[in-house]
């Protein structure tokens, strides 16, 4: 029987008193004065702050997920939780930690407390030669051990001990466990004291949560899933309890004065609580959340999605296809809000294909997440690396939501809960879709990602954007929300149906018993619902034809397209010329502008972050659906850009150039053209009738498509899409929506229209996409985590790779993984002098900053949202990557290292003439062109 333990820290042993957690780096002191926080303190405050987080902001879903997996009630599962995160450092309690303090200079008082104390120093054989025994290592073998004398059975001892191993992010390896196993026997037969105080502690910690009795009731094995929700958790208790600013570093006892205090200064927000919308008076609840008008009714498929989503027997998938312009995202919100008052979801994360959709997201979710909260705050994330560039995001950070919506404040941007690794613990996220394909990928912490999405409705806006590979990262993603019973919505307006039918089957998978083979309806607009019964598919009633235009293929020749555009905007117009690579784009640009100077602007990933969302802000302000002409609206405009315009610009052009894409993609293009309703006087009267002008295209029978292009995309879609332009487009021209599902399913779908004298080359550029497809879905494998239903451990699940990030430079290789793209380094330009260095849009008079010296706040601020990617052929191979990565390192100045803004950032050093020699190539930085790579102009550089 475990022998009664003391309830405060006074009544511990002096050995257990004698233990320190941390030392107080970088905390402000007094001459003289001592800061530290025992190892007792901080168990404790772990595990209050854990008990905090169960009961306080875990969404009530998370925790039925956990209590039902270990066949607790909520109770029992709290305590089982508050005790593993009090538990999580008891590796500290050992020589090599403890020690550690041996080697600062004003260390010697803490060597000399242990001694002291009784506790004997001198390490044995095998801890004096294992390189690094690490305390989580530590932490592993020694409650495993203690699980075990406490009647734990069978597995449970093992797995529940590696939430403690993994609690840095990553689990040890196989290895390390065996040396920490061999470690603790020479504990148990030299040093019995040392045994004894970590007996003494998590005796300790177990009485503060009364699990005793629980441990022999875990019969069940608990799997990988299970276990990465409470990692997750023992992480964020960890991370709030070894903050200085909410637990002071102090020798305090334990109270609930000290928990209550800590967990009150951070700005942690309860669950969302939703109330599910009510068929019978869904137009008033539509017009109430997103500020419509009286007389304002909701569309056919915000009707059909409700209608779908409350007829769910639980948690479940839900798939929306319907044009632009239907109403899709008010569609899902509406859902979403049924979905989470049935599964118990905290709140919602809402992911777009690009930082530019997300941008154009974030306003219009904050505007309803204001109204669909209830009298508790709301916290709420923007998740991609420029959110601080987000105006609202920025203001709501800094202000709060009065400032932005004109409400109460109900609203709020967490301060804690903030950056690349806590945003997504907000409860209402607007993010890249990257925060969600992350899920499927082995990366430190992700048990965090986690735990955030564990807890929410998930939408996934524009899925058709998917290639095969990042569809590979999404279909897992999909295994493993269903298996948290994660409700999730998937908007598209052209999806191909087997691509539907791959991620219907991986969310069916950890829902359904039945293995059926799927065939779903080629129906459009269509509304899908996957639950644990049933697979339904709702016709939904579509809308009349909204535009008809005419499409054409020109020449590719840039000087053909200046001739072209030269005829077509004599009368003015503004024209959209869409291209597939920044180099296509750039050159475009240059011709263009050379005939028409100062009435062609271009837009495009290789611009500075700052220039390029103030020159996108310009764009939809003349283009967007308040200018007209004669106003903001120009007489003539030509706009070329490469994808960037393909989705996320809300712009209405009279005339659209493209270059060749598959179908889908071009039809996601088209809805640039006519976009707006408009007075015939917004358009020259050549240019209301809306038309396509497609280029890109060298030769024809058999086509041969442009070098770039055949570089982007898929060459079988290529010839498919032209196949079927050809055939059934130009002919007739292009019809919305009534043409969108038939051309998207016959050019996706087994037999297109292929002409006789292309059969050649349609064979061959078929085996190559199966080929690649192949290739892609392996090589996604690689470091893609394994399905819930197989993934019994931790190590299986973030082992092998996670564990070896260490550098931002090897997590940006490793979080290329889920785009299946090179990795590409971020940059700040800046121009060099002999005197020192200026921002690259620095005027004449700016006195030179010294390398050596910290920029001021406003400054390096400003120079931190100036940043661009370099083109990936600098880091496509590692002997690449790190030549260019040590390069900008040593030419980084040294002054920003402990700037808050820049530190961790490269330096793209540019000469007077804004280029510089980078890795062999020349690259130089245009205002107007963006990043060129002038080494070799012939060179194609594919958009990323």
């Amino acid at each position: 029987m475990p022998r009664s333990t003391p309830r405060t820290i006074a009544e511990l042993s002096d050995e257990a008193r004698a233990l320190w957690a941390k030392s107080g780096d970088g905390v402000e002191r007094l001459e003289g004065e001592e800061i530290w926080l025992s190892l007792p303190q901080h168990m404790l405050d772990s595990l209050g702050v854990a008990d905090e987080l169960w009961t306080r902001w875990l969404a009530p879903g998370v925790r039925a997920q956990i209590a039902d997996a270990l066949e607790l009630d909520d109770d029992e599962a709290r305590k089982l939780v508050s005790f593993l995160a009090g538990a999580h450092d008891i590796g500290k309690a050992t020589k090599t930690f403890q020690t550690q303090m041996a080697e600062r200079p004003d260390g010697a008082h803490f060597i000399e407390r242990l001694r002291r104390s009784g506790l004997r120093l001198q390490h044995g054989v095998t801890e004096r030669s294992v390189r690094s025994f690490h305390h989580s290592l530590a932490s592993w073998v020694i409650l495993r051990s203690w699980l075990r004398e406490s009647g734990a059975r069978a597995t449970a001892p093992d797995r529940l001990a590696r939430t403690a191993d993994a609690h840095h992010g990553s689990p040890s390896s196989e290895s390390s466990r065996t040396f920490a196993a061999a470690i603790l026997e020479e504990y148990d037969a030299d040093h019995p004291e040392w045994r004894a105080v970590q007996r003494e502690l998590l005796d300790f910690v177990a009485d503060q949560t009364d699990v005793r009795p629980i441990l022999p009731r875990l019969r069940r094995p608990i799997v990988g899933y299970t276990l990465t929700l409470l990692t997750g958790i023992i992480i964020m208790a960890d991370w709030i309890a070894s903050s200085a600013d909410h637990f002071a570093l102090s020798e305090a006892g334990c109270s609930g004065e000290r928990r209550l205090a800590g967990i009150e200064a951070v700005d942690l927000t309860r669950p969302w609580s939703p109330h599910a919308p009510d068929l019978a008076h869904l137009d008033a609840h539509l017009r109430d959340r997103f500020g419509w008008s009286p007389s304002a009714r909701a569309r056919p498929v915000q009707q059909a999605a409700a209608a779908a989503s409350l007829q769910l027997s639980g948690p479940g998938l839900v798939i929306i296809e319907a044009p632009t312009g239907e109403g899709k995202t008010e569609a899902a919100l509406t859902a979403a809000e049924a979905l989470a008052s049935m599964a118990g979801s905290g709140g919602i994360l809402i992911a777009a294909p690009t930082m530019s959709t997300a941008d154009g997201l974030f306003h219009r979710v904050l505007e309803w997440s204001h109204r669909a909260a209830d009298d508790s705050p709301l916290s709420m994330f923007l998740g991609h690396s420029k959110s601080h560039l987000n105006t609202d995001f920025d203001r709501l950070r800094f202000r709060g939501v009065s400032d932005v919506s004109g409400g109460q404040g109900n609203v709020i941007a967490s301060q804690w809960m903030s950056g690349r690794k806590k945003g997504i613990l907000s409860n209402i996220t607007v993010a890249t879709v990257d925060q969600v394909l992350f899920m499927a990928l082995q990366a430190k912490h992700s048990m965090l990602r986690h735990l955030g999405l564990a807890g929410k409705v998930v939408i996934i806006d524009e899925v058709h954007a998917y290639d095969t590979y990042m569809s590979e990262y999404l279909a897992m993603a999909l295994e493993w929300l269903a298996r948290y019973r994660v409700p999730v919505i998937l908007l598209s307006a052209t999806l191909p149906t087997a691509q539907k039918e791959h991620l219907v089957a991986a969310y069916s998978r950890q829902i359904r018993a039945t293995d059926e083979q799927l065939s779903l309806s080629t129906d459009y607009p269509l509304v899908t619902t996957v639950d644990a019964h049933d697979i339904r598919e709702t016709v939904v009633e579509s809308r009349g034809t909204d535009l008809r235009a005419d499409v054409e293929l020109i020449d590719d020749d840039p000087a053909r397209l200046v001739e072209r555009l030269a005829h077509d905007i004599q009368d003015g117009g503004c024209v959209l010329v869409l291209c597939n690579t920044v180099r296509r784009a750039q050159e475009a640009y240059s011709a263009l502008e050379a005939r028409f100077p100062g009435e062609v602007e271009l837009h495009h990933a290789g611009f500075i972050a700052s220039d390029r969302v103030r020159k996108e802000q310009e764009l939809r302000a003349q283009l967007g659906p308040d200018a007209h002409r004669g106003g903001a609206r120009p007489f003539r405009r030509l706009i070329v850009a490469t994808q960037v315009a393909e989705q996320s610009l809300d712009i209405d052009v009279d005339l659209l150039v493209t270059d060749i894409a598959p179908i889908d993609l071009i039809i996601q293009r088209i809805g640039r053209l006519h976009r707006h309703s408009r007075p015939d006087s917004d358009r020259p009267e050549s240019m209301r009738q809306p038309r396509v002008l497609v280029r890109g295209i060298e030769s024809s029978s058999p086509p041969v498509f442009e070098s770039g292009t055949r570089a982007v995309y898929d060459e079988r879609l290529l010839l498919a899409t032209l196949a079927v332009l050809l055939s059934k487009v130009i002919p007739s021209g292009f019809s919305r929506p009534d043409d969108i599902a038939p051309l998207v399913h016959e050019v996706y779908g087994a037999a297109p229209p292929i002409p006789v004298d292309w059969e050649e080359a349609w064979e061959a550029a078929s085996r190559t996409s199966e080929a690649d497809r192949l290739t892609a879905r392996a090589r996604a494998r690689t470091f893609r985590i394994e399905s819930p239903t197989s993934a019994k451990t931790l190590d299986e699940l973030f082992g092998v790779f996670a564990a070896n990030i260490d550098s931002e430079a090897e997590e940006a290789k490793g979080l290329a993984q889920v785009r299946d793209s090179d990795p590409t380094i971020e940059v700040i330009p800046i121009r060099w002098h002999d005197t020192g260095y200026t921002a690259l849009d620095a005027g004449p008079d700016t006195p030179h900053q010294s390398p050596d010296l910290e920029l001021p706040s406003r400054a390096a601020r400003a120079l931190a949202s100036a940043t661009v990617r370099l083109p990936a052929r600098f880091t496509r191979f590692d002997a690449d990557f790190k030549r260019t990565v040590d390069q900008l390192e040593r030419e980084t100045p040294i002054g920003w290292r402990t700037s808050s803004w820049l530190k961790g950032q490269l330096a793209l050093r540019l000469d007077e003439a804004s280029s510089i020699e980078l890795n062999g190539r020349r690259l130089r930085y245009d205002r107007d062109l963006g990043l060129c790579d002038v080494t070799d102009q012939a060179e194609s550089t594919p958009n990323v």
